[in-house]
């Protein structure tokens, strides 16, 4: 297992989360026996991410209207007016447009989230397999069938919970946006960086689940290693707009959120919270 990353300094400790994607994926690489399990999630991803993707280039009209009515309409009223109000129709077509960007970057990464609800089983058993690999254990393989439908439960479980938690978050600074004028210039940039922090804590979740930590511990364990989470969730952010990319990343994902847990001793949290 590679050394600690809690002790180093702070840039060190955003660039090793910054990195952690890619020695996820590199990790998934060199083990080929953990290709079929990693293959379900990148199914369910393509399906989701497709289907919200296509739901949203549909509706980008009445979407686009929904945040025209939100930003102010100026209109000069005199030729000299326009000093203001010419730059100010620039000002408003451009926030305008990155709402409607903002919305489809969070409506994908909603629908990469439902999709790891759908493969919370897969994911799950991908996660325990990469503990068992970097820790030199072996995996049991001979599951009864209640042992495998409790182990399914409670993955689905626990990824409900959390996607539950974001979900309310997401609506309420939605609603705080819409009914305040101008509280979207806040709940927008928010909104991003409230999922930041949380996507380490969903990837992470199942080697977290299986050490019985609690939300209150994990988020005492976020706030420990804040610089090391920013940048691996901001890695994750970017990597789930990217289209093409996304449709693959999340096997990569929990693969570095195990890693992230198995690099940082998660017992901190427990003694501090």
């Amino acid at each position: 297992m590679a050394q600690s990353i809690e002790d180093a300094g702070l840039l060190s400790r955003f660039g090793a989360g910054v990195s952690l994607l890619s020695e996820g994926w590199r990790f998934l690489r060199g083990h080929s026996n953990l290709w079929m399990l990693a293959l379900v999630p990148v199914l369910f991803a393509t399906v989701s991410v497709g289907t919200a993707g296509a739901i949203f280039w549909v509706q980008l009209d009445e979407i686009h209207s929904v945040f025209q009515g939100v930003f102010p309409h100026l209109e000069a009223t005199t030729w000299w007016t326009w000093i203001w109000v010419g730059p100010g129709q620039v000002l408003f077509f451009l926030l305008r447009w990155i709402a409607v960007i903002v919305s489809f970057m969070v409506t994908l990464i909603a629908a990469l989230l439902l999709s790891n609800l759908a493969a919370a089983p897969f994911l799950d058993a991908l996660s325990e397999r990469v503990e068992a690999i970097v820790l030199g254990k072996a995996v049991d393989e001979t599951e009864g069938l209640a042992d495998l439908l409790g182990d399914t439960i409670r993955s689905f479980g626990a990824e409900l919970q959390r996607l539950g938690f974001l979900g309310g978050i997401w609506v309420g600074l939605t609603l705080v946006g819409i009914a305040l004028p101008g509280a979207h210039l806040l709940t927008s940039p928010l909104l991003v960086a409230i999922t930041v922090l949380f996507l380490p804590l969903d990837y992470a979740g199942f080697a977290l689940d299986r050490r019985g930590i609690s939300f209150r511990e994990r988020r005492v364990w976020l706030r420990e290693h804040l610089p090391t989470m920013v940048g691996f969730g901001g890695v994750a952010f970017v990597s789930c707009v990217v289209p093409g990319l996304n449709l693959v990343v999340m096997p990569s994902l929990v693969t570095a959120g195990t890693l992230l847990v198995l690099r940082t001793r998660t017992e901190v949290a427990i003694e501090r919270a």
